[in-house]
């Protein structure tokens, strides 16, 4: 959920190896994975940022199992993962027993980066929608779950070739929705382009995640918008008399996505204004208590 800190799947250490229990869901690529990375709780008597640790797992034994979960868009690249005394021998944590959300909130923010389809997954150039070399079949086989991930970002680079196609793009109400959607994209850019920049310059990644990751769910919306004031009624329509062989359709199913893979837009807004901005954090009640002692599960 979006509360990454209060993780209830535990690890526990017996007999020199861990010993994980408990349930992750939206778990992407699961299904093709032979390792995944895991954060377990494995320590309750501390608070709950300071209890977690990072763990690379296997996600073939027996003690773990993998359910795919189809989306409204009809891929299937997201899973539930369900753990049964599965087994993590010591050498596979990553950093100390209790240095898991450093390591995390790390691994997040090269995430939110990229979860914008902003880079190269985002704005493929094909007709087909793909975003990777399907010359090379090694690659093209781990990649083909990802498939909609360009739609899944707007496809803001095909608005204004589809005005031009259905002869919109003299209509003063498209031309206004493109102006909106291209500025937006080229503003997502240059935030892309500064955070590589910085990186490349070996800079800590900072807030440019968040920000980036929020301006591409605006880019994708708008694209969405976009695309639906261009294609009409049509773009509700798949197949392959459809528009664009109905990719149209599956931006308009996939966008959504984009508002909550890597962390929902709110949870983006909340780093902005707090590590950005410097406003008061959100009231909190449990961040000074041990684990165990954070009522949890309450129905009213």
């Amino acid at each position: 959920g979006s509360d990454m800190a209060a993780a209830t799947t535990r690890a526990d250490l017996k007999d020199g190896k861990w010993i994980v229990n408990g349930q992750k869901l939206w778990t992407t690529s699961a299904q093709h994975a032979q390792y995944g990375i895991l954060l377990a709780r494995t320590n309750w008597d501390v608070p709950k940022h300071q209890g977690l640790s990072f763990f690379v797992i296997d996600i073939e034994q027996p003690g773990v199992t993998v359910q795919p979960l189809k989306q409204m868009n009809g891929h299937a690249s997201f899973n539930q993962v369900f753990f049964t005394d599965a087994v993590i021998e010591p050498e596979f944590i990553v950093e100390k027993p209790g240095e898991g959300w450093r390591v995390a909130t790390t691994t997040l923010m090269h995430e939110r980066r990229g979860a914008t389809g902003l880079g190269s997954w985002g704005q493929g150039s094909t007709g087909e929608g793909r975003a990777y070399d399907e010359e090379r079949a090694e690659v093209a086989t781990v990649m083909e779950p990802y498939k909609w991930y360009p739609q899944r970002a707007g496809r803001a680079n095909w608005v204004i070739e589809r005005a031009k196609e259905t002869g919109k793009s003299n209509d003063p109400a498209v031309r206004q929705e493109i102006a909106k959607v291209m500025t937006l994209y080229n503003s997502a850019q240059w935030l892309s382009n500064r955070a590589r920049a910085a990186a490349r310059m070996g800079r800590k990644q900072g807030p440019e995640g968040s920000l980036g990751k929020l301006i591409g769910s605006h880019v994708a919306r708008a694209a969405a918008h976009a695309h639906t004031a261009i294609t009409g009624a049509d773009a509700m329509l798949s197949g392959p008399d459809s528009p664009r062989n109905g990719l149209v359709a599956e931006i308009l199913v996939s966008v959504p996505a984009t508002s909550i893979a890597g962390g929902t837009d709110e949870i983006q807004r909340n780093i902005i204004a707090e590590r950005v901005l410097g406003m008061p954090r959100e009231a909190n009640n449990d961040t000074d208590r041990p684990f165990k002692d954070v009522p949890r599960n309450i129905v009213s």
